[in-house]
């Protein structure tokens, strides 16, 4: 049995509980009183993974494998995308710092210009010393213009040599700025080589496992058996998760969800190819939400505003997440590549959250959809339009 990490959801039920409390009678919870909450819900999860173990058997090697890859490459994934845009923003300072340092080269030739014509006049009066020139004049009043041009060409050639000074003090300051964003983008584009180093042994070992698996189940004819289990599992975590967030209004500042029927985006642009309601491959199941044709790595977002309540891998889903939006309403987004949102984050409507892939086992990448009210499945098609390519959110 593989182990369910339902301690995420009762805990986060706490924190919800806290959360309202702060909405609803503008007081501080009592710490103690939380802790001996936490406790108790730990046993019963506890209790309940027993049961579940118990039960269901022990999860096979394969399986255990399959979900450590995919937590692996979701992870791997997760740090290419932050490091990926670490390299953007170094380029781009470097783009700007280059900008600047171009202005301040310029500034300088045009400075050095200066300096060099102030150079030449100064030798020039250089030929007729200072107070033979000013001697030289009768009229008191040219005498006092000549003390004032000498004065203030001085103070010129002072000001223009201050100037070009700190231009060269910039400058040198920019330089030094380059050459700790160059160091930096090459230790990032380092990091990113070997992050997708390790991405294609991760995908490698997942295509190894996949095949491992795929080749126990015909072996065993468990097929079936196993959807069957698949739905039955998330069906008794859903449960749970619909009893702990029941007395929990919506935030004051999100729209109620029944508000937004028929006007929110379905998750990711594609082809619905499973409808709400058909019968699936094996005949004995319906498909309780869609399934969107996507390709692999294709954005995935909110529909509205909420809360994750889930946020792992689940065995016949992958890499799956629930949002929680109040009112007795979930969305339900499964077989991700990768998960940008962790238990306990709260989403805007049209916030990215994953990326489209094949987890769980599936053959084909692709998004599976559900809308959940009091726990009983919703036709997503009456919720959500099609999310052409241009609507990004």
């Amino acid at each position: 049995m593989r182990p369910i990490q339902l301690t995420k959801f009762i805990l986060l039920f706490v924190l919800f509980a806290t959360h309202t409390s702060l909405y609803a009678q503008a007081s501080s919870p009592d710490p103690i009183e939380v802790q001996q909450k936490l406790e108790a819900l730990e046993t019963e999860i506890a209790k309940f993974r027993e049961l579940l173990e118990s039960t269901e058997g022990q999860k096979s090697s394969l399986e255990q494998n399959l979900e450590n890859n995919e937590k692996k490459i979701s992870e791997i994934l997760n740090n290419i995308r932050l490091l990926q845009n670490d390299l953007k923003k170094t380029q781009q300072n470097l783009s700007s710092l280059g900008d600047q340092q171009n202005d301040l080269v310029d500034s300088q030739r045009e400075q050095q210009s200066l300096i060099s014509s102030q150079i030449r006049a100064s030798y020039e009066l250089g030929n007729q010393p200072y107070v033979k020139v000013t001697l030289n004049q009768q009229d008191p009043n040219q005498i006092s213009r000549m003390l004032a041009y000498y004065d203030h060409f001085n103070k010129a050639r002072i000001n223009q040599i201050e100037t070009y000074e700190a231009t060269i003090q910039d400058l040198a300051v920019v330089e030094g700025e380059i050459l700790i964003e160059n160091q930096q983008l090459k230790q990032r584009q380092l990091k990113l080589q070997s992050q997708e180093a390790g991405l294609r042994s991760a995908q490698q070992e997942k295509r190894k496992t996949l095949a491992g698996l795929n080749t126990e189940i015909k072996k065993t004819g468990s097929e079936i058996k196993l959807k069957l289990a698949d739905r039955e599992q998330l069906e008794a975590i859903l449960s749970r998760i619909t009893v702990g967030v029941a007395s929990i209004p919506s935030p004051k500042q999100s729209k109620p969800f029944l508000s937004v029927k028929g006007k929110m985006l379905l998750p990711v642009a594609g082809k619905v190819s499973h409808r709400f309601g058909t019968r699936r491959s094996d005949g004995k199941q319906k498909w309780n939400g869609v399934f969107i044709d996507a390709a692999e790595g294709d954005p995935i977002y909110s529909i509205h505003y909420g809360r994750v309540v889930f946020s792992d891998w689940l065995r016949g889903f992958g890499l799956l997440l629930i949002i929680n939006h109040g009112e007795g309403y979930m969305s339900l987004y499964g077989h991700n590549q990768v998960l940008y949102r962790q238990t306990g984050d709260w989403v805007a409507a049209g916030d990215l959250i994953a990326n489209v892939g094949n987890s769980g086992g599936q053959s084909k990448s692709g998004l599976y959809f559900e809308i959940r009210n009091a726990g009983k499945p919703s036709n997503p098609q009456q919720w959500c339009q099609i999310r052409s390519q241009a609507k990004a959110a």
